[in-house]
Order: structure tokens, then C-alpha cells, then sequence
């Protein structure tokens, strides 16, 4: 099983190869901003924003309208699925 870091790397591996989405109020590279922040706080075992996570990940959100837009919207419904198993662990802590 995939770990909250390596969902959000394979996330931000495809952000970096999108363009933006008309439907987005971001742009990948803000979106990535985001995420990269997330994965420091991560490596430091300080406390994760987990609401902004679940924002951007959540359905007809920011990474799912940018992932449609630029054809990869199958593989993110895979990591959005393992992102939620991963982020309801972190809840229950």
C-alpha cells in the first residue's frame, strides 16, 4: 500500500506534465506548491493540513478538473481512492 507521500508525489509527477484547466481555480503549478508544502510537513512529522488536502482531492475539485483536462483523470481516480484510505488514517490518529 501506498503511503500519503508517495500518493502526493505521483500527483505533483503528474501536475508537472498538465496544462491548466479552464474549470480550475488553480493552476498545476499552485496546486504542486501546495502538495510540496504538505510532503515537508510530512518528513518533519509536523501536522499536515489535512483540510486542504481533502479540498484539492475532493470530486470536481482542482486536481480531479485538472486531471480531466489533461487526460489522466483514471489514474487520479485510482490515487484519489487510495489518498482517502490514507487521509481517514491520519483522522483516526
Amino acid at each position: 500500500m501506498e503511503n500519503l507521500k508517495e500518493i502526493l508525489i505521483k500527483v505533483i509527477e503528474l501536475l508537472n506534465q498538465s496544462v491548466e484547466s479552464d474549470w480550475s481555480p488553480l493552476t498545476p503549478k499552485e496546486v504542486v506548491k501546495n502538495l510540496e508544502i504538505q510532503i515537508c510537513k510530512l518528513e518533519r512529522n509536523e501536522k499536515i493540513d489535512k483540510h486542504l488536502l481533502q479540498v484539492e482531492f475532493a470530486p470536481t475539485s482542482t486536481i480531479q478538473e485538472i486531471s480531466m483536462a489533461n487526460g489522466w483523470n483514471v489514474e487520479y481516480l485510482k490515487l484519489s481512492s487510495k489518498f482517502d484510505e490514507e487521509i481517514n488514517k491520519i483522522n483516526k490518529k
